[in-house]
């Protein structure tokens, strides 16, 4: 699995370290007995006491061999509270003491392990990893994702590095996921003196409808269990020893679910604005190099903060998923000394004076169940997003075939897939009914999939057909697109709650049906993600529904699809009743899309760092052994199941971590729903002695409430040390 990860599943700690996310600056991790390990010894610090941090040895009394040229520490750094945090320090070995270089930090909730290499230190840096406060071998208690004491905390280290005798008084932050969006709030909102740049990837600026919590404030099912795996990982003891009976294992061990308070805060609030740079982008000032991919959701923010802070930033957006696949795959260690030698080093190698935006623009291939490939397609580089990207202006109508005046649309029978075609010029006054298939997704890509889950390259025929379609006419000439997609659409429901979600598909000339980008919106909050407000039952609305930010070719032969249907299980939690909903054409009702066309131009040139395709850097693993849909015709029950972990070779048994997910949604009663997850985080001594923090919860539903039944237990062994229980209901909020 992968440590940067911001949704990982956390499980085996052997797997934590695996591949995916691990070019900051780490070469992967092998298994603890391939390793060569050492005895520390009683030889000095490198690294002192400075400012509010005092350092001590940290638990680490064998560190690996290291590669030549790199020195390693285990670290405890104090805070002035008290609490230690656990961090692993890497230098150049030949580090002088007269020579001054710059420090990278990064900061992550997942587990820093020792690793023999580091390419930062290679690259003369003090290269630092931090367990957050209350995860890890870190002490204190985990509070919630992006506490503000764990900015605090940052802060007082980025200040203790710059201290340090051997620190050219500059430091860089940097990360993928949590890591990145941690790096983004330091810096633009505690902005310590001597942060310098930021390099972040697969990150955001918009916590509540960026992250895995509310898009478009409908609330996500299956990213759900990450909250709950978080339960075990964050209970689990510290490596290497795993202390069970130790103060820091006892205090954190009490410590409510992160997800007792998402579901607290089902409607934006000054909960939310915490790690949120949106809409104040003018804090952040510092050079910022941002990264995302077209398959994740963490993307947004590449396009958005290059267009509204006013730091010095360049950003790249490539086909990739949350792990930064598939290929073509980036060098990110040497792209991000490139980018810091620059802003902490002082070295004019023209990284400033490049196209700011470089982005892939992929063509059209046939796909496989996560496929991980190079995708056909080439790298282009401007100076600026166009401002096409933000406001598109290419507008395709809606038009229904028939096109039945809405007075006997509205009483006709309504069928799913149904639809039309898209045209430039809107039609008379029409409408479509779409009667509410709860279960209907699964069959095309998940919500941010990653090398350890998740869903992407099928097929979205089977879903189609439960949503409204419409197709251009077989393209002429290539249609390429780059950024934000918008459909504006004058919609109806029978029902109070009703969510809308668009999807846009390439359609080749065989049928198959690829997902290009999709937006969603929770119909009660078409005003205001603050004070939703529920649907009158038939009256007419106009909403607008913005998708993620993609780039794409649609080739000549092709069709541009627009699919609007009201379920995307199991991504978005099921609204719960059943109903009708009505989509409205032409007329004073011209629903219609919003392409963000790519006009012709010239392009520049710009020094990406790409990988090989034979690297064995190169990420090529795979933690998805299954994904399952299934239907129970007799109860009318809907499964999707997913099972993550180390891919099995043949005739292996193992379940030792791996995690299993069960999202449910009854069809004919879609207020009975829910997402169960089991997992399990493990580590093992130099001795044999083995720990375990088990995991397994519950989220369900019915008409009125949330319910959250959550245990966790530790095993020393196999044998049972504590088990700990929380349960909690919560009324549902418009969702």
């Amino acid at each position: 699995m992968s440590p940067g990860s911001r949704r990982t599943f956390v499980g085996h700690l052997g797997a934590l370290a695996g591949g995916g996310l691990l070019a900051d600056g780490l070469t992967s991790w092998p298994a603890r007995a391939a390793m060569n390990w050492r005895a520390v010894g009683t030889q000095s610090l490198w690294s002192a006491d400075a400012g509010q941090v005092q350092v001590t040895r940290g638990p680490w009394t064998s560190l690996p061999e290291m590669v030549p040229g790199v020195h390693l520490e285990s670290l405890r750094l104090r805070m002035a509270d008290g609490v230690h945090l656990h961090a692993l320090l890497y230098l150049p070995e030949t580090l002088s003491g007269t020579e001054r270089i710059p420090a990278l930090l990064n900061t992550t909730p997942y587990r820093n392990m020792p690793r023999p290499d580091n390419y930062h230190a290679r690259h003369g840096y003090a290269s630092i990893y931090v367990d957050v406060r209350g995860s890890g071998a870190s002490e204190g208690v985990p509070e919630d994702e992006y506490s503000e004491q764990e900015h605090l905390d940052t802060a007082a280290v980025i200040d203790w590095l710059s201290k340090q005798a051997w620190c050219n008084g500059n430091v860089g932050m940097h990360g993928v996921s949590y890591s990145a969006i941690n790096s983004v709030w330091v810096a633009a909102a505690v902005q310590p003196p001597a942060l310098k740049a930021i390099f972040v990837r697969a990150g955001h600026d918009a916590r509540y409808t960026d992250d895995i919590h509310f898009p478009g404030g409908a609330m996500l099912m299956v990213d759900n269990s990450w909250a709950i795996g978080m339960v075990g990982s964050n209970a689990m003891p510290g490596a290497p020893d795993f202390p069970l009976y130790s103060e820091t294992s006892m205090d954190r061990w009490d410590t409510p679910p992160w997800l007792m308070g998402f579901l607290r805060h089902q409607r934006y609030g000054p909960y939310w604005e915490r790690a949120s740079l949106a809409p104040r982008y003018e804090r952040l000032q510092t050079p910022t190099f941002v990264a995302g991919g077209y398959l994740d959701i963490y993307q947004n923010f590449v396009m958005r903060i290059m267009r509204h802070s006013p730091a010095i930033s360049r950003g790249v957006l490539g086909p990739w998923h949350h792990g930064l696949v598939p290929g073509p795959q980036m060098d990110w260690a040497a792209m991000q000394v490139r980018w810091f030698d620059r802003w902490l080093k002082g070295i004019d190698n023209g990284v400033d004076r490049e196209p700011r935006a470089s982005f892939f623009m992929p063509r059209w291939q046939p796909q496989t169940f996560r496929y991980t490939d190079d995708v056909p397609g080439e790298w282009r580089h401007l100076d600026d997003w166009p401002d096409s990207a933000f406001e598109p202006s290419d507008r395709l109508y809606l038009r229904p075939e028939p096109e039945a005046p809405s007075d006997s649309a509205r009483v006709a029978e309504p069928a799913a897939g149904r639809g039309g075609r898209l045209d430039e010029l809107s039609g008379d006054e029409s409408a479509l009914r779409l009667r509410y298939h709860p279960a209907t997704g699964g069959w095309g890509q998940s919500f941010g999939p990653t090398t350890s889950e998740g869903y992407y390259g099928l097929d979205h025929r089977a879903d189609d057909a439960y949503g409204l379609s419409f197709d251009t006419a077989p393209l002429r000439e290539p249609l390429e697109i780059l950024g934000f997609t918008r459909a504006r659409l004058f919609v109806a429901s029978t029902a109070p709650v009703a969510n809308w979600i668009v999807r846009l598909n390439d359609v080749a000339p065989d049928g198959t049906s690829y997902m290009v980008s999709r937006g969603y919106l929770n119909g009660t909050h078409r005003d205001s993600h603050s004070d939703p407000e529920p649907l009158v039952p038939g009256e007419v609305y106009e909403i607008e529904v913005s998708m993620w930010c993609v780039g794409h070719t649609f080739e000549p032969g092709h069709r541009v699809r627009l699919v609007v249907t009201n379920a995307d299980f199991p991504v978005i939690w099921p609204s719960p009743e059943n109903m009708t909903t009505t989509l409205y054409t032409g007329g004073d009702r011209p629903s219609y899309v919003e392409l963000p066309t790519l006009a012709a131009t010239r392009y520049g040139e710009s020094e990406l760092l790409l990988m090989d395709t034979d690297d064995p850097r190169r990420s090529t693993h795979d933690n998805v052994r299954a994904y399952q849909r299934t239907h129970d015709v007799a109860s009318g029950e809907h499964t999707a199941y997913f099972e993550l972990g180390n891919v099995l070779q043949p005739g292996e048994q193992s379940t030792r971590g791996m995690d299993r997910i069960w999202c449910k949604v009854d069809e004919k009663n879609p207020a009975i729903a829910s997402v169960r997850f089991e997992g399990m985080s493990s580590g093992e001594t130099d001795t044999g002695r083995r720990v375990d923090s088990r995991a397994v919860g519950t989220l369900s539903t019915d008409a009125q409430d949330f319910t959250l039944d959550v245990e966790c237990t530790l095993l020393d062994n196999d044998e049972v040390v504590r088990t700990r229980r929380w349960q909690d209901k919560v009324p549902r909020d418009g969702v």
